[in-house]
């Protein structure tokens, strides 16, 4: 019954183990993606801090892979150092992931405040001037189907607005838009709208332009995005640490095993030598027994004799 209960923790820890290296797996590769692609690195990890968050998880992913490999080969090979090991790796690795993640939570309103920010200094500033800032605002509004940070208006006071407009038109309230914001951007009200710009903001333009702007939709979509990396995160921590208490319970049976097997091991050579001790009594045991024993008989007969010269007469022995 032990040893069916132990091969079942086997098993299940094996399993978690290789769910752990594989995920490890994947995170490292999304990561190398996105750090080396330069559409992903533009849109995600513009900045020191995301691009420092690439490397974190980069690491992530490569200890995780360790972690995973340490955990099959002790579980495979038996050997409660490389399972000791892979518990005091999965501990620190629990711990850290809670304390981030806890972090992250109440950071992430402040985060909330820095990419609003950097979408409205990026359409102020940037776009035009910086490719990563134009590639992320183009992307931005082609895939969330907006326009601007509030709305297609926030490109009024743009630089790049100011540089398209024709010159002599500024300043009044006819501003450019790029072509991103169009709902057709191949179609000929996009083209005529980007190169004449808008004037007025009552202009009739919901069928040309999307009309919503980027900000409150990015923010949303972060915190879609980020309660998917929460649960996911949360689902890492629980597989961790159900296999550091597989791995506790297999090491515990490892060394019980082997003080079983030393003790019946030691016991195996002190019966051996019990045995061998005997044997060579009773090989000793006839040299001793070659003395020879007076048997009755013969004292009986010395004792007769003994009698019979006492009963004779003085006179006889004279």
């Amino acid at each position: 019954m032990q040893k069916r209960t132990t091969a079942v923790v086997k098993w299940f820890a094996f399993i978690i183990h290789f769910i752990i290296g594989v995920t490890g797996a994947v995170i490292l590769a999304v990561s190398l993606r996105i750090l080396f692609d330069s559409d992903y690195s533009h849109l995600l990890f513009h900045g020191s801090g995301n691009y420092l968050a690439g490397h974190v998880l980069v690491a992530t992913g490569i200890s995780l892979v360790i972690v995973g490999l340490i955990g099959c080969t002790g579980i495979v090979k038996g050997s409660s150092c490389l399972l000791g090991l892979g518990i005091v790796s999965l501990t620190i690795f629990v711990v850290v992931e809670v304390t981030f993640g806890v972090m992250a939570y109440y950071e992430l309103a402040e985060f909330h405040e820095k990419v609003h920010l950097g979408i409205f200094w990026a359409i102020q500033r940037h776009y035009g001037n910086d490719i990563a800032n134009t590639t992320v605002i183009d992307l931005i509004q082609q895939g969330w189907k907006c326009c601007g940070l509030n709305s297609y208006a926030s490109w009024s006071n743009s630089l790049y607005s100011k540089r398209h407009t024709p010159k002599g038109t500024w300043p009044t309230n006819k501003f450019i838009v790029p072509k991103s914001c169009c709902i057709d951007s191949t179609s000929d009200l996009c083209e005529l709208t980007h190169l004449n710009g808008i004037r007025n903001f009552n202009t009739p333009v919901e069928h040309v332009l999307f009309m919503e702007g980027c900000g409150p939709k990015v923010i949303d979509a972060i915190d879609y995005y980020v309660s998917y990396v929460f649960g996911f995160g949360v689902v890492i921590v629980l597989l961790e640490i159900a296999a550091t208490i597989l791995s506790g319970i297999l090491v515990y049976n490892f060394i019980k095993i082997s003080h079983f097997i030393r003790l019946k091991s030691l016991k195996s050579a002190e019966t051996t030598h019990l045995i061998q001790s005997e044997q060579q009594q009773h090989i000793e045991s006839p040299k001793e027994s070659s003395i020879p024993i007076p048997s009755a008989p013969v004292y009986a007969s010395s004792s007769r004799a003994s009698l019979l010269a006492a009963e004779r007469p003085i006179s006889s022995l004279v």
